[in-house]
């Protein structure tokens, strides 16, 4: 008789795979499972990590797939696996000076275009949080709105209109000089993640696959 790798109890044979696999079921928790997996993406216990590493190295998702020996499904399924797993971090209170900038794509198709807004710490470095979505005062609205109540001490932007009406003109400064460093981290954006680059035939199918392969390569430390 097996034992569940859920809770290691008793199962109980559950019929065959297709490819002959004898399945089980847990007597105690329900959930069924085979007694031995022949695909590579079980059983290795670092296969998030190199999918991790691989998409923060640009490597787009057929390229990993022949990398790594996985089908194209498994390798999507893992990055959004890897995402959903990676905690947002917490915006740190009262940061002393904060830049916000859009970069353009698109999604399927390049009259679908997309942007993806997001928020820098100018000294650290670090990226404090993102969304993508469209161009709009709705979309960026979502992202401003975590940085004032963060009471961020100042935020500084390029010169869309739309900014003025989303943060109070006390701590707002906008012009084209004044985002240099995340203008700088969109090149890097642009390098690192293949989906991204300007002349490239890689492409995001989904919005769901976009944000998970940019949660992966701001904050994942794994």
């Amino acid at each position: 008789m097996a034992t569940c790798k859920y809770c290691n109890s008793s199962c109980i044979k559950y019929g065959k795979q297709k490819s002959g696999q004898q399945r089980f079921k847990c007597k105690s928790c329900s959930k069924t499972q085979q007694g031995s997996y022949t695909k590579k993406a079980y059983g290795q216990t670092d296969i998030r990590k190199w999918i991790a590493g691989l998409v923060k190295e640009g490597c787009g998702i057929r390229s990993m797939a022949r990398l790594l020996g996985l089908a194209i499904n498994t390798v999507t399924k893992l990055i959004k696996r890897v995402a959903a797993g990676i905690k947002k971090p917490a915006i740190i209170l009262r940061q002393a000076a904060i830049e916000v900038d859009e970069l353009k794509t698109y999604i399927r198709r390049k009259r679908n275009q997309y942007w993806v807004a997001y928020a820098l710490n100018r000294q650290t470095r670090q990226v404090i949080d993102f969304i993508v979505g469209k161009r709009t005062k709705r979309t960026l609205k979502v992202l401003t709105d975590s940085l004032l109540l963060a009471e961020a001490g100042r935020i500084y932007t390029d010169n869309l209109i739309i900014y003025r009406t989303l943060v109070p003109k006390f701590i707002h400064q906008s012009g084209g000089r004044l985002t240099n460093h995340i203008e700088r981290n969109n090149l890097n954006l642009r390098i690192h993640l293949k989906r991204l680059s300007r002349r490239t035939i890689c492409f995001s199918r989904s919005v769901v696959m976009l944000t998970a392969c940019l949660r992966i390569y701001f904050w994942y430390n794994g």
